[in-house]
């Protein structure tokens, strides 16, 4: 004879053993057996979206944009403020070959977060990786302004070099040769 509330004592002692199968299954980065685990471990609603994340994070390490892509929305469609979901979800929508709808994503992201470093690198290379350099030109010279200091810079700038005709990363009047307007700040009118 069972004692009562036993079988949902043991299921949620199950989904927590699932859990911790599948964190397992992530450390050794086996990210297709952890995204099963994590699905059994979803059946505790208190493991359940601690477990969703996760899976969807398996999904995008194991390269399964489509099922990372429709994830990382619906955790949106939760937490629809959140920069880092928004930031993986531009990142699985270029890597699903979605290109100008990741492009629009990241600019989105950089409207929203202009001092974010990470977006705009990001932003930068997909642009490089994609062989829109005139495009990638201007973001390069504004993380160059911005964050000195960034680490991707020198390789952004031979990439550049090699895309873009005339490219010269130590340029610092970029911002001007690019304004088409030429009148000065005092002579346009109020």
């Amino acid at each position: 004879m069972r004692i009562p509330g036993e079988s949902r004592i043991i299921l949620k002692n199950l989904a927590v053993e699932y859990y911790t199968v599948a964190e397992g299954y992530l450390e050794i980065k086996n990210y297709t057996k952890a995204a099963e685990y994590y699905k059994l471990a979803m059946r505790n609603k208190d493991l359940y979206l601690t477990s969703y994340y996760k899976l969807a994070r398996c999904y995008a390490l194991s390269k399964d944009w489509k099922n990372a892509a429709e994830s990382y929305e619906y955790l949106l469609s939760l937490d629809p403020d959140n920069v880092m979901l928004k930031t993986s979800l531009a990142y699985i929508t270029a890597m699903n070959g979605n290109i100008d709808d990741a492009i629009l994503k990241y600019r989105k992201l950089l409207e929203d977060n202009p001092f974010d470093e990470s977006i705009l690198e990001n932003y930068v290379a997909l642009l490089i990786n994609v062989g829109r350099g005139e495009d990638a030109e201007e973001s390069f010279f504004v993380l160059k302004e911005k964050f000195p200091d960034n680490k991707q810079i020198t390789g952004f700038a031979q990439k550049l070099s090699e895309i873009v005709d005339n490219f010269d990363a130590s340029r610092k009047d970029f911002k001007e040769n690019q304004n088409t307007d030429k009148t000065k700040p005092e002579d346009k009118q109020l």
